[in-house]
């Protein structure tokens, strides 16, 4: 083979001029970058604003929660009077207060949950140190309201009861404890606020010196590339060799080259891209190996009712036979005829599924492909009293071609019915996952089974057939690890013989 000259070095060399340009950009591109440490100040605002709106609620509605405390009193000095305006007043004031007291708690846990997410969040150590004063004040304003909100009911339950000498002296230690919650939430919400402004203050000096940073080490980098970038090119054409030589002998039939490299920003793709085509190759060759397996096992398939029908033929030209013979060999001519026209169905269905491997994919509904399935196959499913079970909610789409997952579909079931226990109802369960990114199909039947540790390697092999008695051409499992081994996904097996099987299939 003629070797091509290496012009790799050459390239690099004269691009390397323009690298050096491309650095000076990015150096004006990084000084511009600044601009964009304002989300600094966003990340602060994301998350002391919520804080700061509940606490605000916390205050209104605390303040709202005490005028009705006070429309209760007001309004209880009325209802021994029997008012109809009173004791509508006082209903509703009650109603307002309790409605308002258990509205104030739900917010306090709120606070508490948003800070402790917010602490969870943040690094900034400055933003931990202010969160975590913040939480063991809200936790204080938690206990502090809950006795407010205790004395507070005492009272009203007080007045209801025609108490009001007894509840106007506890309503004053109640209004004591409004006062000191409501300046206790003042003076949280004043400091968070605070806080929250001096920390705008602290990015805004760290943006400053970012900026600083930014100049003096562009000038030192861009001084540094124009060292580097030479010699870089130097070391960088080592591996690229590699590569072309990799490719040569690949091109030498020796689809197992493949490039180990350190990885790096330039070179991994290139590596990559490169193995995944020795890998894509390689399985082109097993394909090809395959199918002329398959093609002699598909001859040998054929010879023998090709014979015997040559052989009928002959006998049916004999002079003698009587009626009675003449029946019995064009029974068995056309039992032959049958068999050789299966193998030859099979035979294109292989072809046709190869044909169509490249096809595009498209987002499908698995559970509307499985209906599709099941309605061509549906008498067979009623006659064997089939019952299948599906669920499909972990992973109910998938992006594949159409006509080969419903080729897996008929496939599979088609597996489970043939060969179902004469000796239990046939159970069909079907379930999607998706395991890392990947969608599985997990087909389980309770059917015949068979040993599949025995037969793992086996069973997926063109015209091979488990159980005898059963009619089938042997190529289902073979057509369905076509179609997934092009899309690169796998097949798993486990049965027992009289226990079932199960094929867990990751299609992409």
């Amino acid at each position: 083979m003629t070797r091509r000259p290496n012009r790799i070095k050459e390239i690099i060399l004269r691009r390397s001029t323009f690298i050096i340009f491309l650095i000076l950009i990015l150096g004006a591109f990084g000084l511009l970058r600044i601009v964009a440490t304002h989300k600094d100040i966003d990340d602060v605002a994301n998350i002391d604003l919520p804080i700061i709106e509940i606490l605000t609620e916390i205050e209104t509605n605390q303040l709202e929660q005490a005028i009705a405390f006070e429309r209760a009193i007001r309004y209880s000095e009325e209802l021994e009077t029997n008012s109809d305006i009173a004791v509508q007043g006082f209903a509703e004031a009650d109603s307002t207060f309790r409605y308002l007291a258990e509205l104030v708690d739900i917010l306090l846990l709120d606070a508490e949950q948003e800070v402790s997410n917010a602490l969870k969040q943040t690094s900034q150590e400055v933003q931990r140190i202010k969160l975590k004063g913040l939480l063991l004040s809200i936790k204080k304003l938690e206990g502090d309201h809950t006795s407010y909100e205790k004395h507070a009911l005492e009272v009203i339950d007080l007045l209801e009861e025609g108490l009001i000498e007894e509840a106007v002296f506890t309503s004053e230690r109640v209004e004591s404890e409004e006062d000191q919650f409501n300046k206790q939430v003042e003076g949280v919400l004043m400091r968070h606020e605070m806080f929250t402004e001096a920390l705008v203050k602290v990015v805004e000096q760290e943006e400053v010196l970012s900026m600083k940073w930014i100049v003096t080490l562009t000038l030192l980098f861009v001084i540094l590339s124009l060292l580097a970038v030479y010699t870089f090119s130097y070391r960088i054409w080592r591996p690229l060799e590699d590569i072309r030589a990799g490719a040569e002998r690949i091109g030498a039939g020796n689809y197992s080259a493949k490039i180990k490299l350190s990885s790096n920003s330039i070179t991994s793709d290139i590596v990559e891209s490169f193995n995944d085509m020795a890998d894509r190759l390689a399985y082109s060759q097993a394909e090809i190996d395959q199918f002329i397996h398959f093609s002699y096992s598909t001859a040998d398939d054929l010879k023998a009712p090709i014979t015997n029908l040559g052989s009928l033929l002959d006998m049916l030209g004999k002079e003698n036979l009587n009626q009675s013979n003449f029946k019995a060999i064009l029974n068995n001519a056309r039992k032959t005829n049958q068999q050789l026209e299966k193998t030859v169905t099979s035979l294109v269905e292989v072809n046709k599924v190869r044909e169509e491997l490249s096809a595009d994919g498209e987002e499908l509904d698995i559970d509307e492909i499985l209906k599709e399935v099941v309605s061509n196959q549906i008498s067979k499913i009623k006659s064997s009293n089939a019952v299948i079970k599906k669920d499909f909610s972990e992973s109910p789409l998938i992006h594949y071609p159409k006509s080969q997952l419903k080729v897996i579909f008929k496939h599979l079931l088609a597996n489970s019915l043939a060969y179902r226990d004469p000796e239990k109802s046939l159970q069909i369960r079907i379930k999607s996952k998706n395991v890392n990114g990947h969608t599985t199909i997990i087909f389980k039947d309770n059917g015949l089974g068979f040993d599949s540790i025995k037969y793992k390697n086996e069973i997926f092999r063109p015209y091979t057939r488990l159980h005898s008695h059963v009619d089938g051409s042997g190529l289902g499992l073979y057509i369905i690890k076509t179609i997934i081994d092009y899309h690169r996904g796998g097949v798993r097996v486990e049965s027992e013989s009289r226990k079932g099987a199960t094929f867990a299939l990751r299609l992409n």
